[in-house]
């Protein structure tokens, strides 16, 4: 802070100039509005001015935006990585397995195994970077971005797991349920119900330590 600030406001209240002249000379002077907030704070205030936290900022959205573009990369890899495996491990034997099929189940496998690599790790970075951001702020919490996307992933996860369940019901009933098919039901429902329960709670922790 300003040596000749300091000094010459102290100068002019000492004078019994008010701060709005104050304020006025020294805007005209070219003195920044926030040094001369932050020396009439010092002077009359015991705490200085608080630092902003960033809620509703562009980077706090470009964070968001990218975290949940992860989530919703590594998911769906990691249920396709699965779904390639189980049609490996149990092929339909009313189909013909040819070269071209096992080709392009292992393009299948590396082009999902290359989307996980990169999307978990920036996912596990970058969502452990925020919620240490919301302990240390818990007002960023409120952030509308946050709430939007988290509540979004929520519903996606939870629409996908009724569905699921829909699903293995209806086949159920059909009599046409087979080992591939559980398995892919019970690789769907793990993953998007384990992302259910770990957003629904993360997002509950958040709205109670709001208040």
């Amino acid at each position: 802070m300003d040596e000749k600030l300091i000094q010459f406001v102290n100068h002019a209240r000492d004078k019994g100039m008010d701060y709005a002249t104050i304020r006025h000379l020294l805007s005209s002077a070219g003195w920044k509005q926030k040094e001369i907030a932050e020396v009439l704070c010092t002077r009359d205030l015991e705490l200085s001015i608080p630092e902003p936290t960033g809620v509703g900022s562009a980077r706090d959205a470009f964070l968001h935006l990218l975290v949940f573009t992860a989530l919703y990369t590594w998911a769906t890899s990691l249920i396709l990585l699965f779904f390639t495996c189980i049609e490996f491990a149990f092929p339909d034997p009313a189909r013909r397995t040819s070269y071209y099929a096992i080709e392009a189940g292992l393009s299948s496998i590396r082009g999902s195994l290359a989307a996980l690599i990169v999307s978990f790790p920036i996912f596990l970075v970058l969502w452990n970077f925020l919620l240490r951001e919301v302990r240390r702020h818990p007002e960023k919490a409120k952030g509308a971005i946050r709430r939007w996307l988290g509540y979004l992933a929520l519903f996606v996860a939870a629409v996908t797991l009724s569905v699921d369940v829909i699903t293995l019901i209806y086949y159920l009933l059909e009599g046409q349920l087979t080992v591939r098919f559980v398995l892919k039901v019970v690789v769907l429902f793990l993953i998007a119900g384990s992302l259910v329960l770990y957003l629904g709670y993360t997002l509950r922790s958040e709205a109670k330590a709001e208040t």
